[in-house]
């Protein structure tokens, strides 16, 4: 073994001395978290409910298992960051398990857990001590993964494993996209009188957002593990999320083998699948491509291109989903009766064109830098008309009796939300790389420390003078977020005998969508009032994008609900337009280009 084998050992080793205090703490939290999982297994979540799966304990206990047994295998041959990446990928899913769960506590007959619990009634049923052991499982498990966080940042970084970082974060993320669709999707088919088999967005309330939890922490942990660069972290954390969505498809495949009244769906399937991909890019080593020559001189990263082209593929399904789910039928009904039609399907559609447009530009490459800010932003446009559109189908199928059931417009407009989240995150990542390739031109010829002085008295002197112009781009940000907030609250329309769907009032469906309409504008104002000139545009454009596709859905649904009109959130919603226009002008007047000596560099390089 060479000298420099061996130090790199002892750095090591060195490392992992350090972290075993923290690790042997996450490992204490794991060792209970996993025993109150078998107890809540073991025990009922209903009273007086029985379960539909005689087997349904053991596989349980196994599942949950699954992490722990990962982690201590990884232990045990000495990779402590691997180990701590286990817990770390399992408590990324453990608050959406948790809020799964808790469906039992407010509506137990429309919770589709057959492994749990088989409803034989529509009676109100309390919650059993089984129910508490589980969501105390699941808060354990967190505490567990906050700890081995803390060992992963107390012990030394592990070594790279010669594979192509690109290539990975394609296969984890693209694999972990295809299990959260099955996650959402129907667990089962039902011939069950009270069993309903239902996607997630057909389902209850609180099942909802445990499934959205849980479908958008497995692409962001997969993207985040890979992001790191170390491939025991990488390897652990892909594997202990894979370990814990598992804890979810594989109960609903032995369920429906093992019920005669259900059957086998796509749903469950497809998540396995794709949690299999997951563990093949954890495990297997994926070359990278030959490195460039020495009098290879490239220009930027080329992460940032790839990036941007996946964005904008990413915002043409996203787009084309949106439009095929504005344009099929959300509900179909049996006999002679007409089904329904969501007024917020023009909305869904004007939002799906939108995003397609931008998505034609992030493959152009004079137009993807300019665009990608917008597009960063925009992407949530389609998730506030898509919960609007799935309103109806959630109200249609969970009171009519059975008489409507959801049309193929259901699944394509919560797959294109999927996608529009999806694309958001590759938009955000490519930002993140462009600002490492203006950090790299800083300038480093010392044969320029004279101009690079000059130019930093001249910036200093306009800064002063765009210090005093900032008032007008803070003030404009402030209101913006203001009157945003109050838009998104309030109705856009009102109508006799119609109570709109808000943040405030008749909290529903929508409301999720409004809610992140208002996080993401609000994310987007911040970080405006922090970026350069071309950045932040690009971000006030897009959050005024969003804001003018919510005021546009009252003249859009206008004539599908008698006597609409306008109400006060459209009002707000104009009138933050005008504002976020304001401020993408003193913006694009008062934000330097690039920030400080980023600049200069930038000018050396370009030369």
């Amino acid at each position: 073994m060479s000298p420099g084998a061996r130090d790199g050992g002892a750095l090591r080793d060195l490392g992992v001395s350090r972290a075993t205090p923290a690790l042997a703490a996450a490992f204490a939290a794991a060792v209970p978290a996993f025993l109150l999982s078998a107890a809540g297994a073991l025990l009922p979540v209903v009273e007086g409910g029985e379960r539909g799966l005689a087997a349904g304990p053991v596989v349980l206990v196994v599942v949950a298992a699954l992490p722990l047994v990962l982690a201590g295998a990884f232990a045990v041959r000495g990779a402590a960051v691997a180990a701590a990446g286990v817990l770390i990928g399992a408590a990324a899913l453990a608050p959406g398990r948790a809020v799964l769960d808790l469906q039992f506590a407010a509506e137990p007959s429309r919770a589709s857990r057959p492994e749990l619990y088989l409803p034989s009634d529509l009676y109100a049923h309390s919650a059993a001590p089984g129910l508490w052991l589980l969501v105390a499982g699941h808060v354990v498990t967190v505490v567990a993964g906050v700890l081995a966080l803390r060992a992963r940042a107390g012990g030394e970084a592990g070594s790279a494993d010669g594979t192509d970082p690109g290539r990975r974060l394609a296969v984890a993320v693209s694999a972990a996209v295809a299990a959260a669709i099955g996650l959402v999707m129907q667990p089962f088919t039902s011939s069950e009188v009270y069993l309903l088999a239902q996607n997630a967005f057909e389902g209850p309330l609180v099942a909802m957002a445990g499934y959205l939890l849980v479908a958008a922490a497995l692409p962001v942990t997969a993207a985040i593990a890979v992001s790191s660069g170390d491939t025991d972290l990488v390897r652990g954390s892909l594997l202990g999320a894979a370990a814990s969505a598992a804890g979810l498809a594989v109960p609903a495949v032995v369920a429906a083998l093992g019920l005669d009244t259900l059957g086998l769906s796509v749903g469950p399937v497809l998540t396995l699948a794709g949690l299999a991909v997951l563990v093949v890019a954890a495990l297997v080593r994926m070359p990278a491509a030959e490195a460039a020559g020495e009098d290879e001189t490239p220009v930027r990263l080329p992460g940032s291109v790839r990036l941007r082209a996946a964005a904008g593929v990413g915002a043409l399904v996203a787009a084309g989903c949106a439009v095929i789910g504005a344009v099929t039928p959300q509900l179909q009904t049996q006999g002679s009766i007409a089904a329904p039609e969501s007024p917020a399907r023009w909305s869904l559609l004007a939002a799906g064109l939108v995003v397609g447009v931008l998505g034609v530009a992030m493959l152009l490459p004079r137009t993807a830098v300019l665009v990608r800010p917008v597009l960063s932003v925009a992407w949530v446009g389609v998730l506030v008309a898509g919960t609007a559109v799935l309103d109806t189908a959630v109200t249609a199928t969970g009171s009519a009796g059975g008489v409507a059931s959801s049309g193929p417009g259901v699944v394509w407009t919560w797959i294109a939300m999927f996608v529009a989240a999806v694309t958001a995150c590759a938009s955000v990542v490519a930002g993140a790389v462009e600002r490492d390739d203006v950090d790299d031109a800083a300038p480093a010829d010392a044969a320029d420390d004279a101009e690079a002085d000059d130019d930093a008295a001249d910036g200093g002197a306009a800064e002063a003078d765009s210090g005093r112009s900032s008032v007008l781009l803070l003030g404009a940000l402030v209101v913006a977020g203001v009157l945003t907030v109050v838009a998104f609250g309030l109705p856009v329309f009102t109508a006799p005998d119609y109570v709109a769907a808000g943040l405030w009032a008749r909290f529903g469906t929508p409301s999720w969508g409004l809610l992140a309409g208002t996080a993401v504008v609000l994310g987007g104002l911040v970080l405006a009032a922090r970026s350069r000139r071309a950045p932040a545009v690009g971000v006030l454009c897009g959050a005024g994008v969003v804001l003018a596709l919510h005021a546009a859905s009252f003249p859009l649904s206008r004539g599908e609900i008698a006597g609409a009109s306008a109400g006060a959130g459209f009002w707000c919603a104009f009138a933050a337009v005008v504002v976020v226009l304001v401020a993408a002008m003193a913006a694009a007047l008062t934000r330097p280009a690039a920030g400080g000596p980023v600049s200069t560099g930038a000018r050396r390089k370009s030369r």
